[in-house]
């Protein structure tokens, strides 16, 4: 089971546990899918200016998806809220904000 994490205060090592959390589920290939394994985006989070960050209390992740060149970059920027959850396999989950 992961551990979930401390979402209640705002530290440096929450932010990095959140970016290193963040970058497993978007940015890393997934094994075990069947034939269909996701090998990961061809680009790394420091292209994608992948940044986390707490406001109002509340964890994000913010980046850019750069496999979508033909939209506007306002439409290509992905927002998402953080959230704990001990029954994810990563300890929090991701909502679209």
């Amino acid at each position: 089971m992961p551990q979930t994490p401390d979402l209640t205060r705002e530290t440096e090592q929450t932010r990095r546990d959140l970016y290193d959390l963040v970058v497993r589920m978007q940015f890393s290939p997934i094994e075990g899918a069947g034939d269909d394994d996701y090998p990961g985006p061809p680009y790394t989070p420091d292209d994608a200016d992948l940044k986390v960050f707490r406001l109002y209390g509340r964890w994000f992740a913010v980046w850019t998806d750069l496999d979508e060149q033909c939209l506007p970059e306002n439409r290509r920027i992905e927002l998402v809220r953080i959230e704990a959850d001990s029954s994810s396999p990563f300890g929090v989950i991701l909502h679209e904000v």
